[in-house]
């Protein structure tokens, strides 16, 4: 008996193990997404005319597909946007707001190549 309870018991920690090794692998993934990333700030400017029927209320840029900056006014063409870059390339897209909450479609895509922290030289030392 007391050989039979000494099996389970280890069958039951390579169990344990096992589930532990696949709950890290399901988890790691998320942790790599969390990722910090690069911080920019982005000057962006636009051109547009909006439509005289709909009151323009202002205009709203994404990246990748996720709204990231809003500028609450019609007449602003130019505008700063602080942004976390989580890869290489990335699409940034802009689209104008109106007063009834719609918006227009979106702009053709601005692809930004952004390969993050660059090093810098500081001196050099001829021999």
């Amino acid at each position: 008996m007391a050989d039979c309870w000494a099996d389970v018991n280890v069958k039951g920690g390579i169990m344990k193990k096992l589930l532990l090794v696949l709950l890290l692998m399901l988890v790691a993934p998320s942790f790599a997404l969390a990722a910090p990333g690069w911080q920019r700030n982005l000057t962006i400017e636009w051109g547009y005319e909006p439509p005289a029927d709909i009151p323009h209320t202002g205009f709203k840029l994404y990246q990748d597909g996720v709204p990231v900056c809003t500028w609450s006014t019609a007449i602003v063409r130019i505008g700063s946007c602080d942004v976390t870059l989580i890869k290489k390339t990335t699409l940034f897209t802009l689209t104008a707001t109106f007063a009834d909450g719609g918006e227009s479609s979106h702009s053709e895509p601005y692809v930004l190549n952004d390969w993050g922290p660059k090093p810098r030289i500081i001196s050099v030392t001829p021999k």
